[in-house]
């Protein structure tokens, strides 16, 4: 069976660390190379009816990731994040606003390992197709 490759570990960025403007820090590399997932949130700029339900999306799907084990962080801010994760019963996770991408990946490295991933039976988690 083939290990499953997935760190079990997603960074919530806010859009100018996803979108950087030139110069920005791009939160995108930094995930790739210290093996995170990435979720996006929606730019500051979205008015509230749509921005709205876009991160009660985000907050079900770390609810139910959050169920299975999987580790988050907060990378920058979100007006509305807290309130939608609120309403699914999920708190804010720990946060960082980096100003380097060396920050960053001090910051990620130093979070524990999450519940969720291969056991000492080699299953993977609930519900995970195998490899």
């Amino acid at each position: 069976m083939k290990p499953d490759e997935r760190s079990f570990r997603i960074m919530l960025a806010a859009d100018g660390y996803v979108n950087p403007p030139p110069g920005g820090l791009d939160a995108v590399a930094v995930a790739e190379q210290t093996g995170w997932g990435i979720m996006q949130l929606p730019a500051d700029d979205y008015p509230p009816e749509v921005a709205g339900p876009l991160l009660a999306e985000v907050a079900e799907q770390m609810e139910e990731f959050s169920r299975h084990g999987y580790g988050f962080v907060l990378v920058g801010e979100r007006a509305g994040l807290a309130e939608a994760l609120a309403r699914v019963g999920v708190p804010v996770p720990d946060g960082i606003t980096p100003r380097t991408p060396g920050q960053l990946a001090e910051f990620l490295d130093g979070r524990p390992a999450p519940r969720a991933g291969w056991d000492t039976g080699g299953a993977s988690m609930p519900g995970a197709a195998p490899g």
